[in-house]
């Protein structure tokens, strides 16, 4: 958990599931109930989580433009920076667990050489896999190489922290115990969210085995990123039939002035009512996809809309 700071997880869920005994979810609106209304999409139209959860646009034009009209967002800095940060953040718990295995009972400054050593390539490796999804200036990518590699060397040094601190607690600890209390999270976890009206292939940024969903940003906080959360939870639970009733969204912020990378933490309770909103939304932009109509524009387009300049040229 090399984000947060494992107490203060384990003491922000225990207060969450206090919230869950008080009011529990609903079994309707569980993933596995897939079959039954409200959970069975009404379109035959699958959907990425973030083109559900991503609600820029109060209309859904966004939805539009993307499904009918097929046109792309315009590429941006923040997209070209969203990549490269989930690439280290992969690499990262990639390597890691790779090093522990081969190595065994690793000391942490040890791991974090070895890691530090692999990270001009595993920085340039995330550079060039997101200069091909997304075309930014030079400038653009000389500034974020800098910043991917803060990121990268912040979070080595925490997975070595976290390896030293789980050897000092367990001194018997074996290979494989090593790498589940030290790097606890499965990275990029791939879901087949079809039976819930989702993409056959989600990949949810970090699973934990505490049953929660970890959901990573790298631009302003928006209230609506915690319906990933929700969406993640019940193609996870159509899938895995496993409960998912938590979500965290971590918010990563990477300054040159700043001498560490800030890291904010929304945690949240994916109970009934976010459910429901995102199932809502989901059946709307089936139905929207269905009838190839475009709904037009909102009333006031938020500036920070990625279609802000392909609806108001």
């Amino acid at each position: 958990m090399f984000f947060l700071r494992r107490e203060e997880f384990e003491r922000r869920l225990r207060a969450l599931r206090d919230q869950v005994d008080a009011a529990m979810v609903s079994p309707e609106l569980r993933g596995w109930n897939s079959s039954r209304p409200p959970v069975k999409p009404l379109g035959r139209h699958l959907l990425s989580v973030s083109e559900l959860a991503s609600r820029y646009c109060p209309t859904m034009r966004d939805v539009y433009l993307r499904r009918i009209a097929r046109i792309s967002p315009p590429p941006s800095f923040k997209m070209f920076r969203g990549l490269v940060y989930h690439f280290i953040i992969n690499q990262l718990t990639t390597r890691s667990k790779r090093y522990i295995f081969e190595r065994g009972k690793i000391p942490g400054p040890e791991l974090f050489k070895l890691l530090l050593i692999d990270e001009p390539v595993a920085v340039e490796s995330a550079v060039r896999d997101a200069s091909t999804k997304v075309q930014v200036d030079e400038d653009e990518v000389r500034s974020l190489t800098l910043l991917a590699s803060r990121l990268y060397r912040y979070l080595a040094l925490q997975v070595a922290s976290g390896v030293d601190l789980t050897q000092s607690k367990f001194p018997h600890v074996d290979v494989d115990s090593l790498v589940n209390e030290s790097i606890p999270a499965v990275s990029e976890m791939k879901v087949d969210g079809s039976l819930v009206g989702l993409s056959r292939e989600l990949s949810v940024d970090i699973y934990t085995p505490y049953n929660t969903v970890i959901d990573i940003k790298t631009g302003d906080i928006r209230s609506f990123h915690r319906y990933v959360g929700a969406g993640y939870a019940l193609a996870i639970e159509s899938d895995k039939g496993v409960e998912v009733d938590f979500g965290v969204t971590i918010y990563i912020s990477v300054q040159p002035s700043a001498p560490a990378p800030e890291v904010k933490a929304d945690y949240y309770l994916i109970g009934d009512e976010l459910r429901r909103e995102f199932l809502e939304l989901r059946d709307e932009a089936q139905l929207l996809i269905e009838k190839g109509k475009d709904p037009g524009m909102p009333v006031k387009c938020p500036e920070f809309c990625p279609y802000y300049t392909v609806c108001n040229r």
